[in-house]
């Protein structure tokens, strides 16, 4: 139910802009009658008709409520939260994988395999490299903000950032 009023506001949000934003900036035809009869057709931004007035009071009303609802709302995160946890671990991190080297890469996929952590010797155990080449590679992950390593007992826990 959370997500379906989440997914509502942002509806209502986008619908609001949307309309501000073109009763705004399109201009439409005012049909004025001086004084002496003469009827004058200008088409110009700055008019406003008492309907447009009222349906542009209405959306930024509507931009301001839904977007403080989305913003204050600690239900908000917990649905990202809840959006991220379905998604499979590293399907946006797929992009990043021809850009590393040689071991980085196998590095990175095993860490991707194994749902985005892993301890630091499992690493090593795994993939057959020495304990300092596994330093230096996730050291480098890591300058790339790639990875988190923390202190777990003797080794460290590796996982995606």
């Amino acid at each position: 139910m959370n997500q379906f009023k989440i997914i509502l506001a942002v509806v209502v949000l986008t619908a609001s802009i949307i309309l501000l934003f073109s009763k705004l900036f399109t201009p439409q035809p005012i049909q004025i009658i001086l004084e002496t009869g003469q009827e004058v057709t200008t088409q110009s931004s700055d008019y406003f008709s008492l309907d447009d007035v009222l349906l542009l009071i209405t959306s930024s009303f509507l931009i301001g409520l839904t977007a403080t609802y989305l913003f204050c709302n600690s239900d908000t995160s917990n649905v990202i939260r809840s959006l991220k946890k379905d998604k499979k671990a590293g399907k946006g991190y797929e992009m990043v994988i021809p850009l590393l080297k040689g071991d980085e890469k196998k590095v990175f996929s095993e860490l991707l395999n194994s749902n985005g952590e892993m301890l630091q010797n499992a690493l090593v155990l795994k993939l057959g490299l020495s304990k300092v080449k596994m330093t230096r590679i996730l050291y480098s992950l890591e300058n790339k903000n790639l990875i988190i390593k923390e202190r777990h007992g003797l080794t460290n826990k590796i996982k995606l950032k």
